[in-house]
């Protein structure tokens, strides 16, 4: 049975057809690798979770309205 693997990124980067369209783009290396580093970065920090709005006193309560 194969096994199929995603390759890594810093392999695609040295892929000679990716360097071509990178260059074509004016897309340089080191500004993928610190673009995924941010990525990953944000995407392990806990989620904050988003205070609920507050409604004055003086506001009505609109459950059940329409």
């Amino acid at each position: 049975m194969m096994v199929h693997h995603e390759p890594r990124l810093t392999d695609m980067l040295e892929d000679p057809v990716v360097r071509l369209v990178m260059e074509r783009d004016g897309v340089y290396r080191d500004d993928v690798l610190k673009l995924m580093a941010s990525v990953a970065r944000k995407a392990t920090k806990p989620a904050v979770k988003a205070a609920a709005p507050k409604v004055s006193a003086a506001e009505p309560a609109l459950a059940g309205h329409a």
